[in-house]
């Protein structure tokens, strides 16, 4: 069981780093694949656009940043129990 949800988290992470890479190159969200990408990754991101709220810093969005740290610390956690 604790394989399968590593494995999820693991898809997540990839899921984040597309949407951030599609991002850079193209900027339209209902574009492919950033329409897909943005599906998965808006509910990550609403609890912390929640407690940061949705201005960027600079025009930098750290949210894919936070999210990835969190699912490495979840991702770490879940190894340490076997």
């Amino acid at each position: 069981m604790v394989v399968v949800v590593i494995g999820i988290l693991k898809v997540l992470q990839v899921v984040i780093f597309i949407d951030v890479i599609s991002s850079w190159l193209a900027p339209d969200p209902t574009a492919f694949p950033r329409r897909f990408t943005r599906l998965i990754v808006d509910p990550l991101y609403a609890p912390i656009y929640a407690i940061l709220g949705r201005s960027q810093f600079g025009g930098l969005d750290f949210s894919p940043m936070i999210m990835l740290l969190l699912l490495r610390f979840v991702e770490g956690k879940l190894i340490a129990l076997g």
